[in-house]
This record gives structure tokens, C-alpha cells and sequence, in this order.
């Protein structure tokens, strides 16, 4: 198996993960792309599971698995409406995904990651801040805080929340770690973009 390098922020998440025990099951919302973060679970023995709404990920995904031999068990769904039992899961998460619908459809898909999430198992999720400037290079913003774009020829949205705005979806769990991000960045082609961001990893109660 090639090395693989997963982002900071699953590694922390894995962190909490430990500390607390909880069952070795995890859900992964937004779960496909190239280099899928439910790697790293199924690599120390949870069993993993995954949704995704979009094809193109969910290939990205599944020749990851070929190329590691792994099964993470990933299937096309809305985390709108996910496809499992209330309390199925240890660990519920959703990495750089959620901020991609309206702010009613991301209190319904926070409502149903809680509902999958078994009584004092954790939950990790993040949000895209007003203040991080690529929001100005996210297009046309057509209502306040929420921008579209086009992006390989679909229309996708970034919603941006204000600081401690996201507190109030996640008032009915004990939240254990909550950390704004903001850093800047310059890429190869000399774009700099500034980007701000709040992670979250919660205990259901």
C-alpha cells in the first residue's frame, strides 16, 4: 500500500476519537474524492461506511479502494436523508461538505447526523466562515452569505457563517472542541487567498 496523507483536521478528529472510546463504527457524510478520510479508520479496524451525492466522487473514491484494497463501504446518498438506523454509528463525521447546501438543508443534514450517531459518540463537522476571502471568488451571491459558482461546468454553493453562528445548530450536544482556522495561502500560479474556518467535534448527550 502507498503512503497516505490524510488532512490535520481527521487526524485531531481520530484524536477525540480515542480519548473517549467510543465504538469502532464511523460515518463519513460527503465521503468520496481521491483520497477518501475513511482510509485511515478502515486502515486501524472500524468499520467504516460512507455516503456521497456525487459520481464523480464516488469514482474518485472507489479507485482509491482498488489501488489500497479497501472496502469502505460507500454509497450514493443524501445526508438530507441518510440511509441508516437512528444511533447506527460511534463516530459520525463531514469534512469540508456541509457548507455546499442552504443553511435549512444544513440544519436537516446536522439533524440527521445526530439522529445516526449513538448516545455520547462523536461528531465532527466544519464551517466556512463570511470573512474568508475566497468567499469573494465564489461567484454570485444570491442570497446573504451564500454563493454560487461554477466549477468543471456544475453550479455549486458555498454558504459562509458568521462567528458562533454555527453554535446554534449544535446546541443540543456538548461540544468538546471548537476551533476558528485562518491562514493564508499562495499557490503555484501566484493566486493568494486568505481562509477562515471553524471546526467542530461534538459529543451527542
Amino acid at each position: 500500500m502507498s503512503s497516505i496523507i490524510y488532512h490535520s483536521s481527521i487526524y485531531n478528529f481520530l484524536r477525540f476519537v480515542n480519548w473517549h472510546k467510543t465504538e469502532k463504527t464511523v460515518l463519513d457524510c460527503g465521503a468520496g474524492g481521491q483520497s477518501p478520510p475513511l482510509g485511515l479508520f478502515y486502515s486501524l479496524g472500524y468499520k467504516t461506511a460512507g455516503i456521497d451525492i456525487s459520481d464523480d466522487m464516488m469514482n474518485y473514491a472507489k479507485q482509491f479502494e482498488e489501488q489500497n484494497n479497501f472496502d469502505l463501504n460507500i454509497i450514493k446518498a443524501d445526508m438530507r436523508e441518510i440511509p441508516f438506523e437512528d444511533e447506527s454509528f460511534g463516530n459520525v463525521f463531514s469534512y469540508n461538505t456541509i457548507f455546499h447546501m442552504n443553511r435549512k438543508d444544513i440544519a436537516k443534514a446536522l439533524s440527521e447526523m445526530k439522529r445516526v450517531l449513538k448516545k455520547d459518540g462523536l461528531m465532527y463537522v466544519n464551517f466556512i466562515y463570511i470573512d474568508d476571502n475566497t468567499g469573494n471568488n465564489y461567484g454570485e451571491e444570491r442570497e446573504p452569505g451564500e454563493f454560487w459558482s461554477t466549477i468543471e461546468g456544475e453550479e455549486v454553493l458555498h454558504v459562509g457563517f458568521r462567528e458562533k453562528e454555527a453554535n446554534e445548530l449544535l446546541d443540543d450536544m456538548e461540544i468538546l472542541y471548537e476551533e476558528k482556522k485562518e491562514f493564508s495561502i499562495k499557490y503555484p500560479n501566484g493566486f493568494e487567498s486568505t481562509q477562515a474556518y471553524c471546526e467542530y467535534v461534538c459529543k451527542k448527550i
